[in-house]
């Protein structure tokens, strides 16, 4: 989720840049590996699957969530129908329309996504962001990566809240993703499952590493290269000892996931210029820019290459079907993503600006 990819006029752009501040490349290029990641997996898992860890790119996702949210908020603190606006406008048209092709394709091709199962109340309740077991008892929406947007649209509506009450403290965020996560143990066969667990906990690991970065925290170079190191070496030793469990995710995936957040913020540092030059720059600034689509529509283009080319050669598959989810990610940001958020954010600064003047 990415608020800092818009195309808009040259005034309209000012107006966003003094509300999100500085781009920070460094998270910007961590959130094109993360959605790397969670291709190679969801691609691995047509053959013999092998990459677990590659999930723990949605677990990155979060703590960078936490990370821009509590920058935005904190920028100018924004009214509360202001944020949940510049949420949704960000989040919903595109995943509305990956989840609608996914639900026109599933009941005249049952086997082109086998995990979806298609249904009109399903069909909704996924639109709404509204967690709920599918029709296999699972709790995923029709689109299923969007079960993360059920647990980001959690975190938007407990950070508008704090807004709305003048409550926009860390320990009163905090507490409140804390307070879900108790609730979830305490209904587990139900609440639990539907989003209130400890992954909520990775939005105020972001939290706090956006406080941290404010602060002056997290300037070192030298620092930021050890932490992602050591984030990468757990999740190696993690993905090599098959030590995974779901209940102990945020854990053995979210640490790690905050120390590589961390030490990102820790490369940005004083100046606030691009980690990297030339073209390792352009190219993993682009793949973060186009990080989103490439998330909802990497799953119907790797069925798409397994159903043509098979999934038998393993290796074929997997740099197939890794390029051809890059080019339809990269595709529908340019042609899609792009142009509809510039239209729904100019809408927006349109109707500011004419208030402005009565």
């Amino acid at each position: 989720m990415n608020p800092n990819d818009i195309v808009l006029g040259k005034g309209q752009r000012r107006a966003v840049s003094a509300e999100v501040g500085p781009r920070l490349h460094a998270i910007q290029y961590l959130r094109g590996a993360a959605a790397l990641a969670v291709c190679a997996y969801h691609a691995l898992q047509w053959c013999d699957g092998g990459f677990d860890v590659g999930r723990a790119g949605v677990d990155v996702f979060f703590v960078i969530s936490g990370v821009i949210m509590w920058r935005i908020s904190s920028t100018q603190e924004p009214l509360a129908g202001q944020f949940l606006w510049r949420r949704f406008s960000r989040v919903a048209p595109l995943y509305w329309i990956a989840t609608l092709l996914v639900a026109a394709i599933a009941p005249i091709w049952p086997g082109f996504l086998p995990e979806v199962r298609p249904g009109v109340a399903h069909l909704l309740l996924s639109l709404a962001f509204i967690p709920h077991l599918d029709p296999r008892g699972l709790p995923f929406p029709t689109l299923p990566p969007g079960w993360t947007l059920d647990y980001e649209m959690i975190f938007y509506l407990i950070v508008a809240a704090a807004l709305a009450l003048g409550l926009r403290r860390v320990s009163v965020v905090c507490g409140a993703l804390l307070t879900i996560v108790a609730l979830g143990f305490i209904f587990p066969d139900s609440a639990y499952f539907l989003g209130a667990n400890p992954m909520l906990l990775q939005f105020a690991a972001g939290i706090a590493l956006a406080e941290a970065a404010m602060k002056g925290r997290l300037r070192d170079r030298a620092l930021g290269l050890g932490l992602i190191s050591g984030a990468l070496l757990i999740w190696a030793l993690v993905q090599l000892g098959g030590l995974f469990s779901e209940l102990w995710r945020p854990l053995v995936w979210g640490v790690p996931a905050t120390l590589l957040v961390a030490g990102a913020l820790c490369l940005e540092g004083r100046t606030g210029q691009p980690p990297l030059a030339g073209f390792p720059h352009r190219i993993l600034t682009l793949l973060g820019d186009a990080s989103y689509s490439i998330y909802l529509f990497h799953l119907p283009a790797t069925a798409i290459v397994a159903h043509n080319l098979g999934y038998r050669d393993e290796a074929p598959f997997f740099i197939v079907s890794m390029a051809v989810s890059i080019s339809i990610g990269l595709l529908v940001h340019s042609m899609i993503e792009r142009p509809l958020l510039a239209r729904l954010r100019g809408l927006q600064i349109s109707k500011a600006a004419a208030r402005s003047r009565t």
